[in-house]
């Protein structure tokens, strides 16, 4: 069952990203979407929605993203979305899942929403299901089965991804981020711009690289700066210490 989400923010160039994420997003879906903060509460007079994305500054308007927080209560779980990180400090004052900064990446959002799926009672165990473990991606004029369990890694290239599995490599022309949303978040983490690792694939980690190992021999696979601390945080439950 998806999620449904209603957007709210005065700049249509910013709806229209969050619309295009929330697309990528298979346990999502936008419900309404909105520019003018009135007209978003006259529909929540009589819709419901599971998550709200929040403008916090609409200088055009007289109700900005904390009055309208204050005027809806806690009958909706928030996302505030700002240019302004000196919001970000009020804002947990409220029902507030996560604060994202303008401009915010693909990669940033999907934390923000695993958060909430968390919160709302939607665990990444529960999307792992059997008949979810898997898709299909166009390749060489057909259509491929990945199985997501047999994926060492996923590496970018200029022209699309390339799945690197046991015994197999095919490519697709996907983007990194599009995949990336709909692998299993239990399984696999994004290591760098270019490469998402199935967990239980790593091997050995150095301070830079992350050996897997396929066809018998260990992969370097490199670690990028941006993605170090989510990685290392996603294994320190798998470190044996005295």
């Amino acid at each position: 069952m998806a999620m449904t989400c209603l957007i709210l923010d005065d700049e249509e160039i910013c709806v229209n990203q969050l619309r295009r994420y929330i697309e990528k997003v298979p346990t999502l879906t936008t419900k309404a979407y909105f520019t003018d903060p009135n007209e978003a509460l006259l529909y929540l007079e009589n819709e419901k929605v599971d998550l709200i994305f929040l403008d916090m500054e609409m200088p055009n308007f007289a109700v900005d993203g904390l009055d309208f927080v204050r005027i809806m209560g806690d009958s909706a779980r928030y996302i505030f979305t700002t240019a302004y990180p000196q919001y970000a400090l009020p804002s947990y004052e409220y029902n507030v899942i996560d604060f994202l900064h303008k401009p915010y990446s693909f990669e940033r959002f999907m934390k923000a929403v695993q958060r909430a799926k968390q919160l709302l009672g939607l665990s990444t165990k529960e999307e792992a299901t059997d008949t979810d473990n898997y898709t299909y991606v166009r390749w060489d004029g057909k259509l491929q089965r990945v199985d997501f369990d047999e994926v060492c890694w996923i590496e970018s290239e200029r022209n699309g991804i390339w799945f690197y599995t046991e015994t197999n490599r095919f490519s697709a022309t996907l983007t990194i981020s599009d995949i990336e949303a709909r692998l299993p978040q239990n399984q696999f983490i994004r290591v760098h711009k270019s490469y998402i690792i199935a967990m239980n694939k790593a091997e050995v980690i150095n301070k830079d690289t992350v050996c897997i190992r396929r066809e018998g021999k260990l992969h370097e696979i490199p670690i990028g700066d941006t993605f170090r601390k989510e990685f290392i945080t996603s294994i320190e439950n798998k470190i044996m210490k005295k």
